[in-house]
């Protein structure tokens, strides 16, 4: 099985072709010594404050990380079924006012990204002058122990996530600009 680095690297090196890596955090659970590796990505062109992101992050719990150090090819099979991840994926939209379809938004990533069965989140904040929504859409991909090292698989992984960034940013961008810029654009049909 791989080591968390070098999955770690890897995830990184691809992730870097195709995004804006901003910011990578590696997290070790004081009492069971798991592994979190978190990574912060946004559009290549996109400038702080960031409107549209996404949070990629695996985990390894303590006995994989044990056995990448003690072993290199575990020969039972199960021990392959155990260590695989779950590499797992948010996508942040920005928060707006004025609150665009994001159902209709979800329905297009899911018709046009089936394998990813996206879930959308919502949370409503409450300011002063008026409420806001912050909207997620999350999913995940398990990656076996023989596919940890595949930059291939990354590659397909991280194109996919620019494509949907690219999606979500299109299909929000007046609502971004009436709600961070006040603009004065007529909002898209559809949407």
């Amino acid at each position: 099985m791989a080591r968390f680095e070098e999955v770690q690297m890897r995830i990184a090196e691809s992730a870097k072709n195709y995004l804006e890596v901003y910011n990578m955090q590696v997290f070790i659970e004081q009492f069971t010594l798991d592994r979190e590796s978190r990574f912060s990505l946004t559009l290549s062109d996109m400038e702080p404050p960031f409107p549209v992101s996404a949070v990629v992050s695996f985990t390894y719990n303590a006995f994989q990380t044990g056995i990448t150090l003690y072993e290199d090819k575990p020969d039972e099979d199960n021990i392959y079924e155990e260590n695989s991840i779950e590499l797992e994926f948010i996508i942040r939209l920005p928060i707006m006012h004025g609150y665009p379809d994001i159902e209709t938004l979800l329905e297009e990533i899911e018709k046009q990204y089936p394998d990813t069965e996206p879930i959308l989140t919502v949370k409503e904040t409450f300011a002063m002058d008026e409420p806001a929504k912050e909207y997620e859409i999350s999913y995940a991909y398990d990656i076996t122990a023989e596919d940890m090292l595949d930059n291939e698989l990354y590659d397909e992984i991280f194109e996919e996530l620019r494509e949907m960034l690219e999606l979500v940013y299109n299909r929000t961008k007046y609502y971004i600009d009436v709600s961070w810029y006040r603009g004065e654009d007529d909002p898209p049909k559809g949407y």
